[in-house]
């Protein structure tokens, strides 16, 4: 055992960092001596006798060690392991046979990953935190467990709870070549969001993981909610054609801004344009939509007929009830949630494939509870 007598280290500029420094060491033996300790009790229940003793009992004999390093919270300990001369020697109760690293070790560098922490700088954490050196490949080896979680959840049945049901993309950098991460997500009769799909594309392509969706039971929709991607719309054309479409208010307001461009009357129009989407009902929009045209379309006549082009697709959710009106107008929650998911991911940098980019954003949803799963994670 550690002497409690020895010591303290003198007194220096750095005197803070020294104490700590000494108490790491002395912690770190008082571990290496303590697990040695428990690595002789368990080869002497395993071989029913201590050194050198003779009994009726005994069932082998010793056979040396063999040294082996364990990364802990404490540290990269080197330890002595013993050996028996005739069969294994099984040092579960402490560590695995081929266990390098503690799982509460692995725990906290899965958990960094989660944080958006790439897995080079994971790796240099984890090097600051317990001495070891880990490579980056082996941080992504660590993370494989979600793959596991991935499969079995894209196989899990939807339940027909979900009325409302919005589909946005984003970019993520990958390895020779760009994609785009497709989220379908639903909101249910008491206002809570969920994440039903998750999909991989070179564009805003999602008739295969719509199809998938429905194949699961994704059934009973009233609205689905998006921009004016025309991948996405002519996906739903060909698996929901039964289903109306939202155009979002928000791209069409912002939309028109851009059309507008830089004008004294900018704001003003841009204000009247959006208390058209909060008329009693779906024929008062439309009637007020003929009176904007007619005080505007003199002044920016090409930004009037775009903003009206397909305007009834905006005005789509009056076929809801009223409690259903603002919160299916845009596309604004699931926005919202991709910029969070945008700023977890950027840290991560580019990734190798799309098996990585799918590990990487199905722990993002994980860790915050935006999907459900019916087993143990």
């Amino acid at each position: 055992m550690t002497d409690p007598t020895c010591s303290l280290p003198t007194q220096s500029s750095s005197g803070q960092s020294l104490f700590w420094n000494w108490i790491d060491q002395h912690v770190q033996r008082l571990a290496v001596e303590l697990i040695q300790m428990a690595l002789e009790q368990l080869l002497r229940q395993q071989l029913q006798a201590d050194w050198n003793q003779r009994t009726a009992q005994r069932q082998g004999r010793r056979n040396g060690y063999r040294p082996r390093t364990l990364m802990t919270p404490h540290g990269v300990l080197t330890l002595r392991v013993p050996r028996p001369r005739r069969g294994p020697f099984d040092p579960a109760l402490i560590f695995q046979r081929y266990q390098r690293r503690l799982t509460q070790v692995e725990r906290l560098l899965r958990r960094a990953y989660l944080l958006g922490v790439s897995t080079r700088d994971t790796a240099a954490l984890a090097e600051q935190l317990f001495g070891g050196v880990l490579s980056h490949q082996t941080i992504s080896h660590l993370n494989h467990w979600l793959d596991e979680q991935w499969v079995q959840w894209r196989r899990q049945p939807i339940a027909p709870i979900y009325p409302v049901v919005y589909i946005d993309g984003m970019h993520v950098n990958r390895l020779g070549e760009d994609r785009t991460v497709l989220l379908v997500t639903g909101r249910r009769a008491d206002g809570q969001m969920e994440v039903l799909g998750l999909g991989l594309s070179r564009g805003e392509e999602c008739r295969t993981l719509l199809a998938d969706l429905r194949q699961r039971g994704l059934e009973h929709v009233q609205m689905f909610v998006s921009d004016e991607s025309a991948a996405i719309r002519s996906a739903l054309e060909q698996v929901y054609p039964e289903v109306l479409w939202q155009h979002c208010v928000f791209h069409r307001l912002a939309q028109l801004r851009k059309d507008i461009g830089a004008t004294p009357d900018r704001d003003r129009m841009l204000g009247q344009a959006a208390c058209l989407f909060r008329c009693p009902s779906r024929l008062a929009a439309l009637d007020a939509a003929g009176l904007w045209r007619q005080r505007w379309q003199p002044i920016h006549p090409a930004a009037v007929d775009h903003f009206l082009e397909g305007f009834c697709d905006s005005v789509n959710f009056y076929e809801l009830p009223m409690t259903w009106w603002k919160r299916v107008r845009t596309n604004n929650p699931l926005e919202r949630f991709i910029r969070t998911l945008r700023q977890r991911l950027r840290p991560m940098g580019c990734f190798y494939d799309d098996a990585a980019i799918e590990r990487a954003v199905f722990g993002q949803l994980l860790r915050r509870h935006k999907i459900k799963v019916t087993h143990k994670t």
